[in-house]
């Protein structure tokens, strides 16, 4: 139980529904956009969406990035275009991080219209120190992904690092965030307890089937959320899950607190209106960069 059945279990704080939202007859997230954003800084929310057709024309952010991960099994990919000159693919399984900083436009499509792309769009805050970086985009392909397997248990490290193993995104200096995202698919009745640090605040996103975290139920579209961190302890806790009767798919996100102010507006994230502000010019003047849409709605 890669060795955390000795530790401190980390208590359940809550578990809550993640609404559906339609934007139009087939394009859905549900989503977990909490109130109280201290309990999962230095996220923002999350969107676990399902996108067979085209829909969202460029838009800009700032302050933040803007994460996708699509599942192993989502029957599509996606196409992410943006102004500094990004055009790629995302795989079923594969990470792509945008990292906002001072600004950058993109674009997201379904890769084969008619195939819906599956996954979830994650959003992370960027420190002050870091908010006018410039823009930069991390990928991370699914083959490149390290996955610790266990009794039934099976962890794949998109992002950070877990029981040794350690995402490539891990090397880049740039990348201004560190989290963990780690893919968790356990079988029928699986057990596993998976090390937290004290000191990140953690949640998972229920994306199938239903497990149980301590003595708290929860099944898909559910997000558990953990008790919060705690400041300068450097010793580590666990989270314990055990999958239901017909398993489960689960994504943890853990991360230290960023501790500052946040003012989320839109597709900005800043620590004050002022910041709030500024990226919407800077987005006006073009200094964000153009991007033309690919198609028309």
């Amino acid at each position: 139980m890669c060795g955390a059945e000795l530790t401190t279990r980390r208590a359940v704080h809550s578990v809550v529904d993640m609404p559906l939202h339609r934007f139009d007859s087939q394009t859905f997230a549900h989503m977990f956009h909490p109130e109280h954003l201290g309990l999962i800084d230095p996220f923002i929310g999350v969107d676990a969406f399902n996108m067979p057709q085209n829909f969202f024309l460029p838009h800009p952010h700032g302050g933040m990035s803007a994460v996708s991960l699509l599942l192993d099994d989502s029957p599509g990919g996606v196409v992410n275009r943006d102004s500094q000159g990004d055009h790629s693919l995302i795989a079923p399984g594969d990470l792509h991080w945008t990292q906002a900083g001072s600004g950058i436009v993109h674009e997201e499509t379904p890769s084969q219209p008619g195939r819906a792309a599956v996954g979830l769009q994650i959003f992370v805050n960027m420190a002050r120190s870091h908010k006018q970086d410039p823009a930069a985009v991390f990928k991370v392909a699914r083959a490149d992904m390290p996955v610790f397997t266990q009794d039934g248990a099976r962890v794949k490290v998109a992002a950070g690092r877990f029981a040794g193993l350690n995402s490539p995104i891990n090397a880049d200096a740039r990348w201004a965030t560190p989290v963990d995202l780690l893919d968790i698919t356990l079988d029928a009745g699986a057990v596993i307890d998976m090390p937290l640090a004290n000191e990140k605040n953690a949640f998972l996103i229920v994306i199938a089937g239903s497990l149980t975290s301590g003595e708290d139920a929860a099944q898909a579209q559910q997000a558990v959320v953990y008790a919060p961190a705690v400041s300068g302890d450097a010793g580590q806790s666990a989270l314990s899950l055990v999958a239901g009767p017909e398993g489960a798919r689960a994504v943890l996100l853990a991360g230290v607190p960023l501790r500052e102010p946040i003012v989320p507006h839109g597709p900005f994230v800043g620590n004050s209106r002022q910041d709030i502000v500024g990226y919407a010019q800077a987005f006006q003047s073009g200094a964000m960069g153009t991007l033309e849409a690919s198609f028309s709605r």
